[in-house]
């Protein structure tokens, strides 16, 4: 069990659902070195990170051009997509994907727990989803 504030319940659910439909999340970014710009990503996991923040984790598509072992997962803080999604900056495509993108041990055999994680189609949903953190908003 994991608890979680209740303004991130919208977050979770409709990131989850992006993750279980398989659909390419856009959103605008912000770094330091680049500063503001549009990230699509294939969504695969949402996990509490070591500092105990919730993160969606995914392959951004540009990352898609580099061999699987050499690719980098983003990180995004549910905090931030929130703060994305009330100022209209976040999006779930129409696009799919049949493949996160990531080594499949990293998706289907993480060592982190999980809130919710990409399914492949010859994994047993329910025996999958029966391992995901149960949430208890506050």
């Amino acid at each position: 069990m994991i608890k979680v504030e209740i303004a991130l319940k919208p977050v979770i659910e409709l990131l989850c659902f992006a993750i279980e439909k398989r659909r390419v999340v856009k959103f605008t970014y912000y770094s330091k070195s680049s500063g503001e710009a549009i990230r699509e990503i294939r969504p695969y996991m949402v996990i509490p990170n070591k500092g105990g923040n919730i993160e969606l984790v995914g392959i951004p598509l540009e990352e898609l051009n580099k061999p699987i072992d050499f690719r980098e997962a983003g990180h995004y803080l549910l905090t931030q997509l929130l703060e994305r999604i009330e100022v209209g900056q976040f999006e779930i495509s129409q696009e799919t994907f049949d493949d996160p993108g990531a080594p499949r041990n990293i998706v289907d055999d993480t060592q982190s727990k999980v809130v919710c994680r990409f399914i492949y189609d010859d994994e047993n949903k329910r025996e999958v989803k029966k391992q995901w953190l149960k949430i208890e908003y506050i």
